[in-house]
């Protein structure tokens, strides 16, 4: 007799063959937004960078926005030809090119120029705002007659009629000429023209400047500090009816006449 399982082979259980794995779809979705995202950003670049390249031909290599004129507003007393010397805009360069903040600087080194402002008006124009100093008194320097602005600078320039004299002896940011120029810019146009000279000392370290004036046929006032303008001078024109050699508004509260 044979024996059971005698001459078959015995073949071992096997496990099913297992299905390829999917990927889940989440991770594909995301996988796919992030391509997507990668595409986007490199198009956004190459169109920056297209743009940019495309600018620059535009504005600088084309030719298309040259400088062909420099404008110049503002002036009074500067003649034309001095400012455009001192921006010394190059022709025909490029107008973005412009460095305006250093046509500025060098337009603010003339003497009479205050302030400046520079700007480009598209396509072809650089346009040079200026604003001139106003003076407001003369005075004698080692170099000459000079002017003296609204601030206590004092720059180079003839003397304007009418304009009163300076006898501090000038030097920007003193007090004493600090305070002489504060009055006068105070002073009615009326009651500026009478004014001959100005001066002002400082008794003490620190302390605002005590101004005198010296009107025409020689009556002198005696202002004292800058402060209370108004006061003064409503002070002084009712003592100016009135017959006198000094006139004194140091206190607006107490004017004074000597006679």
């Amino acid at each position: 007799m044979n024996r059971p399982g005698r001459g078959r082979r015995a073949v071992a259980d096997r496990p099913p063959p297992r299905e390829p794995e999917r990927a889940h779809p989440r991770l594909a979705s995301k996988a796919r937004y992030r391509r997507r995202r990668l595409a986007a950003l490199l198009i956004g670049l190459l169109l920056l960078v297209g743009l940019g390249l495309g600018g620059r031909v535009l504005l600088y290599d084309a030719g298309l926005f040259d400088v062909e004129a420099v404008e110049v507003i503002g002036l009074v007393t500067v003649p034309e030809a001095d400012v455009l010397d001192a921006a010394a805009v190059p022709a025909g360069a490029p107008l973005a090119a412009v460095d305006t903040w250093g046509v500025a600087t060098r337009v603010a080194a003339l003497p009479p120029v205050e302030s400046v402002h520079v700007g480009r008006s598209w396509p072809h124009t650089i346009t040079v705002t200026v604003t001139e100093r106003v003076p407001v008194a003369t005075v004698s320097t080692a170099q000459g007659p000079a002017l003296v602005d609204r601030s206590g600078v004092v720059y180079r320039g003839a003397p304007a009629p009418g304009l009163p004299r300076l006898t501090t002896t000038p030097r920007s940011g003193d007090p004493a000429t600090l305070a002489a120029v504060a009055v006068l810019t105070s002073l009615p146009d009326t009651l500026r023209a009478q004014v001959e000279t100005a001066g002002a000392s400082v008794v003490a370290p620190g302390a605002p400047g005590q101004v005198t004036l010296r009107l025409v046929e020689g009556r002198e006032v005696r202002w004292g500090t800058p402060e209370r303008a108004e006061e003064k001078t409503i002070a002084l024109t009712a003592l100016l009816t009135q017959p006198g050699t000094v006139y004194d508004v140091t206190s607006p509260d107490l004017p004074t006449i000597r006679r």
